[in-house]
C-alpha cells in the first residue's frame, strides 16, 4: 500500500499523472474498509486527455480503494462509452478493462429512474444512459416488444448485458419464438443453456440465426439451436444443410438419416471423430458411404486413417475387404462396428482385420459386438487363437439369433448348426427341423 503521506502518485502510470498536476488531494470518506482513504478529485476531461486515467492506472486505484466513488463511476462510464462500435467483435474486450468494469460496477447503486428519463422507445439516446439508468428506466416488456430496435444501435457490452439480464428475468422459462425471431445479432449474447429452453419451430428463424452466427465462434450455440429445432419436429432443407456444412460438425448426430443424406460430401472432411460419438448405427450407415467416396483416391494408410471414424456404418463386405489390407484395426474401433456386419466374419477374417491388436480381444470379450461374435464361433476354433476366449459353441449345438430383424412376413432368423455356414430359416422350416 503506498504511503498516504508521501508522493504516492509517482508510483502510478505516467499516463495518469504525467502532465502538470491540476488535481488536489482531499480526505474523504473511504470507499472501502481500511485506513483513511485519499481520494483524487479532478475535473472530467475528455478520455485520453491530460489527467484522465489509463486502464492500468484506474485498475490500480480501484484495487487500492483510493478512488472516489463518483470518480470510479465517471471513469467506468467513460471507458464503457468508448466501445460501442466494437461491440460486434466479441474478441476485442481486454481482460483488464473487464476487471475495471466489474470492480467499478460494485459501486453502482440501485436507484429510481429520474423524472423524464423513462424510456418510451429503444433508440440511440439510450447509448448515453449510465448503466444504473438503463436498469431503472428501461422496462422489460418494452425491451421484449422492441427487440428488433436493439441491433441498429451501438450499445456497449455492459448495456447489452443489462438488456439480456432483463430478458432472462422476464422469460425465466426461455424466450418465446416471437422474440427469438427478432434477436438477430443479439443472438451472439445468448448461451447454449439459454437456447435449450427455447421452442424453435420456424426454419426462417434458424436460417437468420445461422447467418449472424457465422464467423463468431458460436459452434455450441448452433448445435443447441439445431437440436431444439429438430426435437420439435423441424425439417432442414438443402439450403440450410449447405449452410450448416460451413460450421464445425458438432450438430451432425442431431440430424435424421434422411437429412444426413442431403449433406454434401465435403462435410466428412471437416468432421472430427468426437463429432460422431453419439451417432446411431442408422446415421453412421448414411455417413459411411459418403466418407468412402470422399476418401477413395487416397493411399491405403491415409484412407484407413480417414475412414476409421466412419466404420460404424460399414457393411460386412467392406470389412472383409479391409481384412485383406493388413490395417491392424484397434479394438476400440472394432467395438463400434455394426453387430450385423461383424457376426458373419470368420475367425480368420477377424484375425487379419485386427492383426497385431488381436490380443486386445480378451479384455473386451464381454462387450458387444465381440461377445455376440464369440458366441457364433466354434469354441474349438477360438481355442486355437490362444487368447483364452470363452463362450463359443460346441460341436452339434444349434444357435438361433432372434435379435436379427424380421421382415413384415414374419421371416427369417439366422441359424447355425455347430461350426459351419449360417443358414436362414422361416419359423415353419425351423419347426420341421426340430420335429425331424
Amino acid at each position: 500500500m503506498p504511503d498516504p503521506g508521501g508522493k504516492w502518485w509517482q508510483q502510478l502510470d505516467p499516463g495518469f499523472l504525467g502532465c502538470e498536476v491540476r488535481s488536489r488531494l482531499q480526505l474523504e470518506q473511504p470507499v472501502s474498509s481500511g485506513a483513511v482513504t485519499v481520494a483524487l478529485q479532478t475535473a472530467q476531461p475528455r478520455l485520453g486527455s491530460c489527467g484522465t486515467p489509463t486502464h492500468r492506472s484506474l485498475l490500480l486505484l480501484l484495487r487500492l480503494g483510493w478512488v472516489l466513488l463518483s470518480r470510479a463511476q465517471a471513469a467506468y462510464t467513460e471507458l464503457d462509452v468508448m466501445t460501442p462500435w466494437l461491440q460486434r467483435d466479441l474478441s476485442w474486450q481486454r481482460p483488464e478493462v473487464t476487471v475495471i468494469l466489474l470492480r467499478a460496477q460494485r459501486y453502482t447503486e440501485k436507484k429510481a429512474c429520474p423524472p423524464g428519463r423513462k424510456a418510451q422507445v429503444l433508440d440511440e439516446n439510450l447509448v448515453f444512459y449510465e448503466e444504473w439508468e438503463l436498469e431503472a428506466c428501461v422496462d422489460r416488456a418494452l425491451l421484449a416488444a422492441q427487440m428488433d430496435q436493439v441491433n441498429p444501435v451501438p450499445f456497449t457490452y455492459q448495456q447489452l448485458h443489462i438488456f439480456k439480464h432483463k430478458l432472462d428475468e422476464f422469460y425465466p422459462q426461455g424466450y418465446p419464438e416471437s422474440l427469438i425471431q427478432h434477436l438477430r445479432y443479439f443472438f451472439l449474447w445468448v448461451t447454449p443453456e439459454d437456447i435449450h429452453k427455447w421452442n424453435v419451430t420456424s426454419l426462417e428463424t434458424v436460417k437468420s440465426l445461422l447467418k449472424v452466427s457465422k464467423g463468431h465462434g458460436m459452434d455450441a450455440q448452433v448445435a443447441a439451436l439445431i437440436a431444439r429445432y429438430v426435437v420439435g419436429g423441424g425439417q432442414l432443407d438443402k439450403a440450410t444443410l449447405d449452410t450448416l456444412a460451413t460450421f464445425p460438425t458438432t450438430y451432425l448426430c442431431l440430424l435424421s438419416p434422411e437429412q444426413l443424406g442431403f449433406m454434401q460430401l465435403n462435410v466428412v472432411w471437416v468432421t472430427r471423430p468426437q463429432d460422431l460419438d453419439t451417432c446411431s448405427p442408422w446415421q453412421m450407415a448414411v455417413l459411411y458411404p459418403k466418407a468412402r467416396i470422399a476418401f477413395q483416391n487416397m493411399s491405403r494408410s491415409e484412407y484407413f486413417t480417414r475412414i476409421k471414424p466412419y466404420l460404424g456404418g460399414a457393411p460386412m463386405e467392406d470389412l472383409r475387404v479391409l481384412s485383406q489390407q493388413n490395417i491392424n484395426m484397434d479394438v476400440a474401433t472394432f467395438k463400434k462396428l455394426q453387430r450385423e456386419a461383424v457376426l458373419p466374419l470368420t475367425i480368420a477374417e477377424v484375425q487379419k482385420l485386427l492383426g497385431a491388436n488381436l490380443v486386445g480381444l480378451k479384455a473386451k470379450e464381454g462387450n458387444s459386438p465381440l461377445w455376440d461374435w464369440i458366441s457364433w464361433q466354434s469354441q474349438e476354433d477360438l481355442d486355437r487363437l490362444g487368447l483364452g476366449l470363452h463362450g463359443g459353441t460346441r460341436n452339434g449345438y444349434l444357435v438361433l439369433d432372434f435379435n436379427v430383424r424380421e421382415d413384415s412376413s414374419g421371416g427369417p432368423h439366422l441359424l447355425r448348426l455347430g461350426p459351419g455356414p449360417v443358414l436362414t430359416v422361416t419359423p415353419s422350416r425351423l419347426l420341421a427341423l426340430i420335429l425331424n
